[in-house]
């Protein structure tokens, strides 16, 4: 069973895990931007660009430097930040002749150099290319970026004894040999070399324990193109592809086996350099923020317009800069026909809930549930997103469908069992809900959030008290600064008449979750029953003040005005 829907940049994780990364955002030359130039410090239209720019409004930035740039020709500086802004917006095409500007003007400027090599292959002038990959500057990534670039370009001249030796060049890096032997395989497979294909596919599935969807796939099409279409299942099977569209990927594997043009085979030189680039922008990523991650992502698709794994990138990195109604356009770009349908829709659901528009987002999911009925992912989402509205009921109904499309249970399971059981408990299905979080404990034993949201269940129940103060306190001693689970520890304490040793935890409680009404009545309860009678009001009042749920509240202005008496039984809602 899993429900989980892998980043883009799983694989470039596992090869370019040799790399400290964001020391080659700081010290690669091509990632910094220039100083502000000094003729443009006092224009209203720079700083519009510049604020635009740092907000991730990358066509606003693009637009509005442009304007600049165009009062003020010339400018190496204004020069170098448009034809930034307008790469991350998707526009390279536009900034070949500032490439080339750059290039001549600051003594070989590194993106300058790369836009021009890309746009040469394009052209299939691999010697223009090749020229200019070879004058790339030396830092850490271009170490790895110049031979994989320059393999793909004596791969479309047709010179495979030097495309070898540039792959042979990345292995000698160290850490590097899976994206050597992802590329020799695509390499091979459009030389129509078998043999070769074979042994570097194979490698570079061997290389890891769990290879991920987006090699499997596309070492599965190469096989088909090669007529091997039973290896191509046999590689297919033998992972998780909840995420990606089924029928989608028949139809590729069908045309690749025909020898037509199948979705996501690498046919030419420039489809390989689009992979290279999505490769090292996927690595990237892994440094949050990353400028130079979106800049690498867009390159690719300007390599390859119809690359939806690039798209994915590019909105997952605008998502990441809370640029979600942007990211949503990306998305929403990735048609039926894509084998990656399911996960651009995923994320326009995501997308939509960030930005506030939580029917939107419902509304995608079951449309997604729609057309992939037998998808337990899409069910799992769906029944995330009804818990998060509240939907207890619709939330249930969606969780045991995904039940029944989904395999035997896992350790990582125990998250399913655990929303499920949430969506239980607050539904009043008690009995159901305690089977749950017993079966997410049983996949994963002392799970603090499990032990918490059980423990104090019981408590609200004056059930199995002895085993919930020990299971919250297990809880605890693992999130010793989770308001949440403290608020749970000093509860059961009250609940079992241990009032002074409740009130520490709840003030602790207090001090970690200012803002929670629930906590803050907790401790008001605790401070009454040791005879801080003014501090309890005091306490209640400021819950009161936090908008709590009805009865919360009905319960509250009851206290205040009767006070707690003997046998008051709490009616504070869980708070697992």
């Amino acid at each position: 069973m899993t429900a989980r829907g892998p980043r883009t940049g799983r694989l470039a994780a596992a090869f370019l895990a040799a790399v400290t990364l964001s020391s080659c955002a700081v010290t690669d030359p091509a990632v910094k931007l220039p100083d502000v130039p000094a003729r443009a410090t006092v224009s209203g239209d720079y700083l519009k660009a510049l604020h635009a720019y740092r907000n991730s409004d990358l066509a606003a930035a693009a637009q509005s430097f442009g304007a600049v740039l165009a009062a003020d020709p010339g400018n190496p500086g204004l020069t170098q930040r448009t034809f930034l802004a307008r790469i991350s917006d998707g526009r390279t095409a536009d900034t070949l002749e500032m490439a080339a500007d750059l290039v001549e003007r600051q003594d070989g400027y590194a993106f300058g150099r790369l836009v021009l090599a890309l746009a040469a292959i394009r052209k299939e002038d691999y010697a223009a290319a090749r020229t200019q990959l070879e004058a790339l500057e030396e830092s850490r990534l271009t170490q790895i970026l110049r031979p994989l670039l320059l393999a793909w370009v004596e791969a479309g001249s047709g010179n495979w004894t030097a495309t070898g030796k540039h792959l042979d060049a990345i292995r000698r890096q160290g850490g590097f040999a899976l994206l050597a032997d992802l590329h020799g395989g695509y390499i091979a497979s459009l030389k129509g070399d078998f043999e070769a294909l074979d042994k570097s596919f194979r490698s570079a599935l061997s290389a890891l324990d769990r290879p991920p969807a987006r090699l499997r796939i596309g070492a599965a099409l190469h096989y088909a193109r090669a007529g091997h279409v039973t290896a191509a299942r046999e590689i297919l099977a033998g992972g998780d592809l909840t995420d990606q569209n089924r029928d989608a990927l028949d139809a590729a594997l069908a045309a690749a086996k025909a020898g037509g043009p199948a979705k996501g085979l690498v046919s030419s030189a420039t489809d390989g350099v689009a992979e290279a680039l999505f490769d090292i922008a996927s690595a990237l990523q892994r440094d949050r923020g990353s400028e130079i991650a979106l800049i690498y992502a867009q390159l690719a698709l300007y390599m390859r317009p119809d690359f939806p794994l690039a798209r994915l990138l590019v909105g997952e990195i605008l998502d990441d800069r809370n640029r979600h109604s942007d990211a949503l356009a990306i998305y929403q770009e990735i048609g039926r026909d894509s084998i990656y349908h399911i996960m651009a829709g995923l994320r326009a659901a995501a997308a939509m809930d960030a930005e506030g528009n939580r029917e939107g987002a419902l509304s995608v999911l079951r449309e997604l549930a729609r057309t992939y009925p037998d998808n337990g992912t899409v069910l799992v989402r769906l029944a995330d997103t009804l818990r998060s509205d509240e939907a207890w009921v619709e939330a249930i109904e969606a969780y045991d469908a995904a039940f029944e499309k989904l395999g035997p249970a896992a350790n990582d399971d125990w998250t399913l069992f655990y929303t499920r059981g949430i969506a239980l408990e607050r539904a009043k299905r008690w009995e159901r809900a305690e089977a749950d979080f017993l079966k997410a404990l049983e996949l994963s034993p002392e799970q603090p959030y499990v032990m918490n949201y059980l423990g104090y269940s019981w408590v609200e129940q004056g059930r199995n008290l002895e085993e919930a103060q020990s299971l919250i306190e297990r809880a605890v001693r693992q999130r010793p600064n989770d308001g949440y689970i403290v608020d749970s520890l000093g509860w059961v304490l009250y609940r079992t008449g241990q009032h002074r040793a409740a009130v520490t935890h709840l003030e602790r409680a207090v001090q970690l979750r200012p803002g929670d009404a629930v906590i803050n009545d907790h401790l008001g309860d605790a401070y009454w029953r040791v005879g801080r009678r003014l501090e309890a009001t005091y306490q209640w009042r400021r819950s009161l003040d936090m908008d709590p749920e009805p009865a919360l509240a009905g319960e509250i202005e009851r206290k205040l005005r009767d006070g707690l008496v003997t046998g008051d039984a709490p009616a504070s809602p869980g708070n697992g």
